[in-house]
C-alpha cells in the first residue's frame, strides 16, 4: 500500500477521524492531495481494512470505517516519520499535518 493509503486509512481509524467523504475532500484537496479520494478508499475497502457505514440516498457511500484487518494493518505497518514526511511533500501540507499530528498526541496519550 501507498502512504498516502496508510494515511487515509489511520485517518479513518480515529475519532472521531476523517470518515465522511465531504470531510475528506475538503481535508486532502487543501494539501493538494489527489482529488480522486475514491482510488484510495477502493484499495482499502477491497483489502478489508475499511466498510462502508453510511450510504447517501442514492446508495454512494458517504462515511467509512475501519475493520479488525484495518487496525492489525496499522498497528503492524503504519510508520509516523514516512507518512509525516510524505505530507510536508505536499503543496500545502500545514492543515493535514496538524490534523494528523493531533491525532497521534491524542493516541499517545491514551
Amino acid at each position: 500500500m501507498t502512504i498516502k493509503q496508510k494515511l487515509v486509512l489511520f485517518l479513518i481509524s480515529c475519532d472521531p477521524g476523517i470518515r465522511d467523504i465531504y470531510t475528506m475532500v475538503k481535508v486532502y484537496d487543501r494539501a493538494d492531495f489527489p482529488s480522486n479520494i475514491g482510488e484510495h478508499l477502493k484499495v482499502l475497502k477491497d483489502k478489508d481494512f475499511i466498510i462502508i457505514t453510511h450510504k447517501f440516498e442514492d446508495g454512494t457511500a458517504n462515511k467509512y470505517g475501519i475493520t479488525e484487518n484495518g487496525k492489525k494493518y496499522l498497528t503492524e505497518n503504519f510508520n509516523t516519520e514516512k507518512v509525516i514526511n510524505c505530507i510536508k511533500a505536499m503543496d500545502n501540507p500545514d492543515q493535514l499535518l496538524s490534523i494528523l499530528l493531533a491525532y497521534i498526541s491524542k493516541q499517545n496519550s491514551k
